[in-house]
């Protein structure tokens, strides 16, 4: 009962699941930047998006952009073994990747995702991770 056709990625959006796991080493530093994958920037992001840090290795976990380091998680480790930045219902909820972000309009194409060290490595470690969103 509206004149303007619904969003597709809300209306007809499929789901798709980026999996994958990030390493780091002892010796990685505060200034370690780990790519983890890109994204269309006007998806959305579903709560199945999941980051499973028990043995990653640092005490932080800092998800975001290249340049905005913790623009979609920064939480310490020890606040659950499994990190989700997006729960059903919260204000993030269907809300697409760049506002999620906090960008100021959509950049367009796609927006790379980017675990950050905020100090230098406690030891080993790997981050399994499984980003689900919705597409057209």
């Amino acid at each position: 009962a509206q004149s303007d056709p619904a969003d597709p990625n809300r209306a007809r959006g499929r789901p798709i699941y980026v999996q994958g796991t990030v390493a780091n080493a002892a010796t990685d530093s505060n200034t370690s930047m780990y790519h983890l994958c890109d994204l269309p920037s006007d998806c959305i992001l579903l709560e199945h998006t999941a980051f499973d840090v028990q043995n990653w290795g640092f005490a932080q976990v800092v998800i975001g952009t290249r340049d905005d380091t913790d623009a979609l998680l920064d939480v310490a480790k020890s606040a659950a073994n499994t990190q989700r930045p997006i729960t059903f219902g919260d204000a993030n909820h269907a809300k697409e990747l760049w506002e999620v972000l906090g960008l100021a309009a959509n950049p367009g194409g796609t927006i790379g995702l980017y675990a950050h060290a905020e100090a230098d490595a406690a030891g080993a470690g790997s981050m399994p991770f499984q980003v689900v969103y919705s597409f057209r």
